[in-house]
């Protein structure tokens, strides 16, 4: 065999493996139309999720939102890419509170509708939590710090 057809096999064997794995980008969402999305804002500071995404970077939103739908006590769902260590997170919240929702590039909240969703959600492998914690307040704090910096290139904007 030649380097060309080894390098050929290598590369259809790793697209084939990542065409059949559920992954974060491109895949467009299909339980959104479930909820009502507000984009680039999370939950105000003072709100604390009840249960949390294990290993949040191995989550799509589709089941972020599934474990959402499928919890009777889930009324709000974060979906958020927060950087650090915690690159992908999935927060589930007991209560709604979107009186004050703070700007948070690459994070929606997703409030569950008042109507039953219809789409079914078993296609959608479960995803591992863990109770929530105090830990999700200080990511919340580094948003509102960076808000009340001077940007010099972010015109009309303080």
């Amino acid at each position: 065999m030649t380097r060309f057809a080894v390098a050929a096999i290598v590369i259809l064997s790793v697209a084939g493996v990542a065409l059949g794995r559920q992954n974060h980008f491109g895949n467009p969402c299909y339980l959104c139309d479930c909820f009502v999305e507000y984009t680039d804002r999370d939950q105000a500071l003072a709100s604390v999720p009840y249960k949390i995404a294990l290993n949040g970077y191995d989550t799509t939103e589709d089941q972020c939102l599934a474990m959402c739908l499928n919890d009777q006590d889930c009324k709000a769902a974060v979906y958020a890419y927060v950087g650090g260590r915690n690159v992908f997170s999935c927060e589930l919240y007991d209560e709604v509170n979107t009186g004050n929702p703070i700007y948070t590039p690459y994070a929606n909240i997703y409030l569950k509708r008042v109507a039953t969703c219809r789409k079914p959600t078993s296609h959608l492998k479960p995803i591992e939590m863990v109770a929530g914690d105090e830990s999700v307040i200080q990511r919340k704090q580094k948003y509102i710090r960076l808000e009340q910096k001077l940007n010099p290139f972010h015109h009309g904007r303080k």
